[in-house]
């Protein structure tokens, strides 16, 4: 039976956008034995409730079929001028990796990335799952990931370091999810679980051959 990895897309993709754009990632994937599953976010907000610094993200993202909205995992908070994530990316998650899984592994660009990690500090216990439904993670991959910044998120992060091994992946030229915020995240893993990599692109994950083999070669590591 072939591992599973859960694939968490950016701000306004899909499952389907996010697979068609790491097809050399999922196939060095498959070689070494992993499955990828794709959801794609259940919430849809109208592209002027998204703010503007995201503008850029949006227009290089477009969703599926005929759909005007934007897809997200996250929710904006105008009250505090932050966001949060909502209910009910919580229970399509939770209902996802019952009918999908078991995961191995789980893998985010950009938003899904701050999501994926966040999870991370906690998978089943922020998800609600059991150990019999869900086998703690093995591996935690972040394409351009970022913390949490609202308060409302900081204990959970400094009382559950992310202790399960992670790669931590950025672009030299990446102006949508800066070095400071990929800190962010790659400080709130155990030291001796955290990988750092660079790549030398923008807002995106890498596909060429020789980067896809240094993830493989770090995935064949830790596994």
């Amino acid at each position: 039976m072939a591992k599973k990895i859960l694939m968490l897309h950016g701000l306004a993709q899909s499952g389907a956008y996010f697979a068609s754009k790491t097809k050399g990632f999922r196939a060095e994937m498959e070689k070494l034995g992993y499955e990828l599953y794709y959801p794609t976010a259940p919430n849809e907000f109208p592209p002027a409730d998204v703010p503007d610094f995201l503008g850029d993200v949006i227009a290089d993202a477009p969703t599926d079929g005929d759909s005007n909205g934007v897809l997200a995992w996250l929710e904006d908070d105008p009250a505090t001028n932050g966001y949060f994530i909502p209910q009910t990316t919580i229970d399509y998650l939770h209902d996802y990796v019952l009918e999908k899984g078991p995961f191995t592994g789980i893998v985010g660009f950009s938003q899904g990335a701050g999501v994926a990690g966040y999870l991370a500090t906690d998978f089943n216990g922020l998800l609600g799952l059991t150990a019999e439904e869900q086998a703690p993670l093995e591996f935690f991959m972040a394409f351009s990931g970022f913390r949490f910044r609202p308060q409302q998120y900081q204990k959970q992060y400094d009382t559950h370091p992310i202790s399960i091994p992670s790669l931590h992946v950025q672009g030299e030229l990446d102006t949508i999810t800066e070095p400071i915020k990929v800190q962010g995240l790659y400080q709130s893993c155990t030291e001796d679980s955290r990988t750092l990599l660079m790549h030398s692109g923008g807002h995106f994950v890498p596909n060429t051959r020789g980067f896809v083999k240094k993830v493989g070669q770090w995935l064949q590591d830790v596994a």
